[in-house]
């Protein structure tokens, strides 16, 4: 009896190669928030290392999205490991037919099995075509849609969500400064390096810009222009510089003392509020949300009962209120203070020499 290898979803040996890819990814990041500025280099090796990495991460993917494209991605990015790591022993002199094949021999593996694998040519068939690129827009536009309530429940969730999110983020790419990997000025007293939940709602506005602005300018970029390539760089280039537009509009605001930031040592830096590294990060950040994170959270809530997403939202904004309470909000009054002693809570005003309590 002939096996059925075009089932998408036994992927056989390529779920095994998610899993392997998934779990370097985790552990490589993982040790690398270990390492301490200037107690190492990156070598060449290293540098190829990271860069699998991001092989990885798009492999993973593009099996997962079943394109086909992944074939020839992995086979390519296996054969450049090869030539490369080869040239370099052969460079340095330290070249060793046994040793070099026992250096690739997963890349090997890899370059044998997508090109002789029936699993993988049966089911990795989802091309980059016209046809498919615009039923994703399609799909992709009917997200949009702000007079309806679903639209800004979302919406809300986003904002609460990213608020709490952005701050998750903003201390990982501050510890990227911290061991040299990015420039930057390392605070070690910045509240983001304490109370994990304390929410930034910059970044919750932040999300909610990249739907209401960015997204639609993506979507009319896509519909104009015919490729997928041109829309992408063209929006990236638009949230970068409306992003930094707003960071320096906040700077001239806020910051005119630098007490908040001082980028004037930073590369490419304009008045010491913005610089080009910034620019960049915003410009990867707001892509990322407008062209992948937001289309697969409202492709993922539609597939949910609308009572579960009525209650997570309920949940969320409860949640959101409490943190915004413990962390935000602060009494005018000195006289205000607040004990409990585990059973009991006790709110204490001073009003004017007189107190009150409840």
């Amino acid at each position: 009896m002939a096996r059925d290898f075009s089932n998408p979803k036994k992927l056989g040996f390529m779920r095994f190669l998610q899993v392997v890819f998934l779990f370097n990814i985790l552990l490589t990041l993982a040790l690398s928030a270990f390492l301490i500025k200037g107690n190492y280099t990156l070598g060449f090796a290293d540098v190829l290392d990271y860069l699998n990495l991001i092989f990885e991460a798009m492999s993973f993917w593009l099996i997962w999205q079943r394109k086909r494209a992944a074939r020839v991605l992995i086979i390519s990015f296996c054969l450049f490991n090869i030539v490369i790591g080869t040239g370099v022993n052969i460079g340095a002199g330290t070249f060793d037919v046994l040793d070099q094949a026992l250096l690739s021999f997963f890349d090997i593996i890899l370059i044998a099995y997508f090109l002789t694998s029936r699993r993988a040519k049966a089911v990795l068939t989802e091309p980059f075509t016209a046809a498919a690129k615009d039923e994703e827009l399609k799909r992709e536009i009917g997200y949009y849609q702000p007079r309806t309530w679903e639209f800004w429940r979302n919406l809300i969730m986003y904002f609460c969500v990213f608020s709490v999110v952005g701050h998750w983020m903003e201390a990982a790419y501050c510890t990227l400064i911290k061991y040299g990997i990015l420039p930057g000025i390392y605070d070690p007293a910045s509240q983001i390096w304490s109370d994990w939940l304390y929410p930034f709602p910059v970044y919750g506005v932040g999300a909610v810009a990249c739907v209401l602005l960015f997204y639609p300018i993506k979507n009319a970029l896509e519909k104009r222009i015919g490729s997928r390539v041109a829309p992408l760089l063209i929006s990236f280039v638009i949230n970068a510089f409306a992003c930094t537009l707003i960071e320096l509009a906040m700077g001239l605001a806020l910051n005119m003392d630098y007490a908040l930031w001082d980028y004037r040592g930073m590369f490419g830096n304009f008045m010491g509020q913005v610089c080009l590294q910034n620019a960049v990060a915003f410009g990867i950040a707001a892509t990322l949300m407008t062209w992948v994170i937001y289309p697969a959270m409202e492709s993922g809530l539609r597939k949910l009962p609308k009572d579960a997403v009525n209650t997570a939202f309920a949940g969320i904004l409860v949640g959101f209120a409490i943190l915004a309470f413990l962390y935000l909000a602060t009494f005018a009054s000195s006289g205000v203070e607040v004990s409990s002693d585990g059973m009991d809570t006790t709110l204490t005003l001073d009003l004017g020499g007189k107190e009150a309590e409840g």
